[in-house]
């Protein structure tokens, strides 16, 4: 059985079909108007012992309190930062493992944040720590054990 659309039917989709192009098309509009800028690409900070301490190029100073392990937890400390605490991220090179991002909470002079690594079922232990600060970020290549 062939329903036939009436006149006002066929006016009401046509109504709500520009209706809902123009809402994509202001949303569209705002997104490309109110989207973060790009900001630079990350600086690489090579240190050969994070446990002893990496000098990163703004003065501030990066320590891990034991060698990093996947799945267990270790303490990272920022020291002499010149600005508000960075956002910190851990991803690896060529495989996903899911979102590793923490917030560096302010202890004394220092910011702290007790971080756990996950297992890669690749068996890789190649990780990278970005340090994301509003205006530039700093990436840092290590291993865990």
């Amino acid at each position: 059985m062939k329903t036939k659309l009436t006149r006002q039917q066929l006016a009401l989709i046509a109504v709500l079909l520009i209706a809902f192009a123009l809402l994509k098309a202001g949303l569209i509009w705002w997104y490309l108007n109110h989207k973060t800028p790009h900001s630079a690409p990350p600086v690489t900070v090579s240190c050969s012992n994070l446990q002893a301490g990496c000098s990163l190029p703004d003065g501030s100073l990066l320590r891990l309190d034991s060698a990093p392990q996947a799945a267990r937890p270790f303490g990272l400390t920022l020291s002499h930062v010149p600005a508000a605490a960075p956002g910190i991220a851990f991803a690896m090179r060529d495989m996903d493992m899911g979102f590793n991002s923490y917030k560096l909470l302010p202890q004394g002079a220092d910011f702290v944040a007790r971080i756990t690594l996950p297992v890669c079922v690749s068996g890789s232990r190649q990780w990278q720590m970005t340090l994301k600060y509003p205006d530039k970020s700093y990436l840092i290549d290590f291993s865990t054990r």
